[in-house]
Order: structure tokens, then sequence, then C-alpha cells
């Protein structure tokens, strides 16, 4: 077939591939077996790179088009509950891509936005007053706080006492918003950038026009600033998982060689947050930071008044995004579940012990995963769109349809 004299099919089946599987190499592997095209690792990740860069662009005038006040949505019909969940992820870099080996390797952030709609809340009651079950069993806490990476404590010293346990109950009958379309955003570059993107990918899809509308996050210093300068007005969500393994990680320090207690203080603040009572939750960090004292100018990360001051600084700052009973009877999120799943979809093809990425390639990747991740059918559209250029490989200067 040449270099790229490739069929609208064909290309799809490449690109797709490329931004699907965990390599380039284990994608020419799949192309050759699953559709008997026989296409190098190295032409894979040329087109493939090619291809992202082209969503890159489209990207970026669409931003321009928001800047200038000329973007509309896409669509008449508003959606009725609109959320933007936002994080960062992690990815690793090189310096040049000339001879063998890897240079000057270093990690760099990636950062992720996830845009969901759900179906319109029917209640005027707090639909869920108690926290999950999940929340108040002793080992799968555990586990969700060294998932998040938050608790650094001696497992031996962690509240996991037998009669903690939270007791079997009959479940019961939650209705929660039904989550419809979900749409990704991705990038290498800095948050002003990135708060553009999030912007534009929301006023094409009518976020603005929503009846209920939130941004969700986990208390990082960028995301506020983001929020208030591209979405005033809207409703900001603390991510209540977050804010569990902050609780956790107190009541670890606070008493660690008291598995009983530190259970007892965690159950305690962690259903005051979940029930909206944020001086309940300060006034009990406060106790703590009174009776361990402050930390040292010098103290280290895993100090025990340090975690305490950390965590209470940290309720201090969030107190506004805490409203947990009001954000379910408005059928918003209260968790970051969502950008934390999609953010491992996204590692999965570029995260790696062994993968470092130029930032240029990187990018373009993000954009096609990024593409197929989306519900919308974004990643069929480029096809339909896509405009003449140059071909890669040996032929590179002929034009290909």
């Amino acid at each position: 077939m040449g270099t790229e004299g490739y069929s609208v099919a064909v290309l799809t089946k490449i690109e797709y591939a490329g931004a699907n599987h965990e390599s380039f190499g284990e994608a020419a592997d799949a192309l050759q077996r699953l559709a008997e095209l026989p296409i190098s690792s190295k032409h894979v990740h040329r087109v493939s790179e090619r291809l992202g860069r082209q969503r890159g662009q489209q990207r970026d005038h669409q931003v321009e088009k928001m800047k200038a006040g000329k973007l509309s949505p896409a669509h008449a019909q508003p959606p009725q509950v609109a959320a933007i969940h936002l994080d960062a992820g992690k990815i690793q870099l090189r310096a040049d891509d000339g001879k063998a080996g890897v240079r000057q390797p270093h990690w760099a952030d990636t950062k992720v936005g996830c845009l969901l709609t759900y179906t319109a809340p029917q209640c005027t009651a707090d639909p869920q007053p108690q926290p999950p079950a999940v929340f108040l069993d002793p080992p799968r806490v555990m586990r969700l706080c060294q998932e998040i990476q938050q608790v650094r404590s001696n497992p031996s010293t962690r509240p996991t006492a037998a009669k903690a346990r939270a007791k079997p109950s009959k479940k019961a009958v939650i209705e929660r918003p039904e989550r419809l379309v979900r749409t990704a955003v991705a990038t290498m570059e800095d948050a002003e950038a990135f708060g553009w993107m999030v912007a534009s990918e929301a006023m094409q899809r009518g976020f603005y026009q929503a009846s209920h509308k939130a941004i969700v996050g986990d208390g990082g210093n960028w995301i506020e600033p983001l929020g208030q300068m591209h979405f005033p007005g809207w409703v900001q969500v603390l991510d209540f998982l977050h804010l569990l393994t902050h609780l956790y990680g107190v009541a670890t320090a606070a008493y660690p060689d008291d598995g009983k207690l530190a259970w007892g203080f965690y159950a305690r603040t962690l259903r005051w947050a979940w029930s909206g009572k944020v001086e309940q939750v300060a006034a009990a960090l406060e106790e703590q930071a009174i009776r361990l004292g402050p930390p040292p100018p010098d103290a280290k990360d895993g100090d025990r008044r340090k975690i305490v001051a950390k965590c209470l600084a940290y309720v201090r700052k969030n107190v506004d995004r805490m409203n947990y009973p009001q954000y379910r009877r408005e059928g918003l999120p209260v968790t970051s579940t969502a950008v934390e799943s999609l953010i491992k979809q996204f590692n999965q093809r570029v995260k790696g012990t062994e993968k470092f990425w130029l930032e240029g390639g990187a990018e373009a990747i993000l954009q096609s995963r990024a593409a197929y991740l989306s519900d919308d059918g974004r990643a069929d559209t480029l096809f339909t769109q896509r405009t003449r250029g140059h071909a890669v490989g040996r032929n590179r200067l002929r034009l290909c349809a």
C-alpha cells in the first residue's frame, strides 16, 4: 500500500490501534493479525502522532473561537445537570529523539478534564443522608487511602480493629442521577491554557446553560482559580474521597497506638463531613491540633503534628466547597472518581516505567486518546472533515486524500 495512500477506513484503524494499545509495537501487531495490514510500529507511530496533531489543531481553533466570543453550543437543548471533573496525572518525558537511548528522563504533569452530563434530579431531600458502607469498612478504607497515596502511617498502627467494622444492614435503595455523555480533555500545557480548553469544550456542549452545574476537584491550588476565571457562579465541589483520606490520615496520626480510638475519630468526622457539618469537623481537628501542639518549621511530612495541621488548613480552605447534602439534592457528584478513572485510562496508554515520550508526541497521542475516550463520536468526525495533507515516510512530499 506504499507509505500513505491509505483510505479513510485504514487511517481510522491505524489511529485507533496507536491510541488504544499499550505501545505502537502492540498496535502494529494487532493491525497485522486483525486487519491483515502490514505496517511497522514506526509508521504506526508517525501516522498516529500526525493525526493527533490534527486533533490538537482543531482543539486550538475551537479555543481561539472561545476567546473571541464566537463559539456557540453544538446543540440547541442544554443539559439539565453538568459537571466538570478536573485532576492531574503524570507522564515520563525524554530530552530528544537522537541516537538510541534515553537522555534526561523526567516526570511531567498531564492535566485531564472529564465533562459529564447527568439526568435531572427528582428529589427535594438528601437522597443519601448516610455515607456509603464502603466508607465505614476499615479494610476497604485502608485500601482506598493507599490507592490515593495520602496515608503514610505504619500499617501495624492503622485502625483495623474488628469491632470497628460496620454492621451489615439491608441495602438501601438510593436514587442517583444517571450518567449520560462523557467527553475528555487532556494536555501537557499549563493550567491557563488547559482552562481555555476546558471552557471551550464546556461551551460547545452547552454546559453554561445547564440548570445545575459544578466543578469537582481535589482542592489543588490550580483548580479553584481556574473555576473562578472560566466558570464564575458554578458550584465548586471538594472531592469527598480526598477529604476522606485526609481525615483517615489525621486519625492514624492522632492515635498511632490505639486502632479503636483512631477509627472512632475517623468515623465521627467522616459522618459529620458527609452531612455537611463542616464546623464540627473543623472543631475536632482543632482539638487534635491543640492536643499535639504546632509542628516545628522543619517538621517532616510524616510528623503527626504536621499531618493534623495540614488537614485543618485543608478543611478551612475548602469550607465553602463541602455542602454535600445540597450537592446531592441538586444531582451533582460529590467525588471525582469519574476523572480518577479517566486518568487511569489515559495512563494505560501513556504511562509506564519503560515509556519515555517526546513532549510533542505525547501531546498528540493524548488528543487521539481523548477522542476515543469521549462518548460523542468525535473520534470518527476527524476523518469526515479531514483536509489534504502531506504523507509521511519516503513519499512524504505526495499529497494524500
